[in-house]
């Protein structure tokens, strides 16, 4: 389960919050298949797009894993 790293100034999008505990790090360039049928409700571009801006921040350094 990721998270924000305390002290980063980030804006996510509704997607991305619904995205984001459901990421294990370390993350991988592509969107888990488990993932994309999780959000099946949603655009797939939208859902691609999202991750993209995760998967960002994970290379950025910005997230943290939150599983004890």
């Amino acid at each position: 389960m990721a998270k924000i790293k305390e002290g980063q100034s980030v804006s996510l999008s509704v997607l991305q919050r619904k995205m984001l505990p459901a990421i294990t790090l370390p993350m991988g360039e592509d969107c888990p298949t488990a993932l994309r049928y999780a959000l099946a409700k949603y655009d797939a571009g939208m859902v691609a797009e999202a991750y993209e801006g995760l998967y960002n921040l994970y290379l950025e350094g910005a997230l943290e894993d939150q599983t004890p």
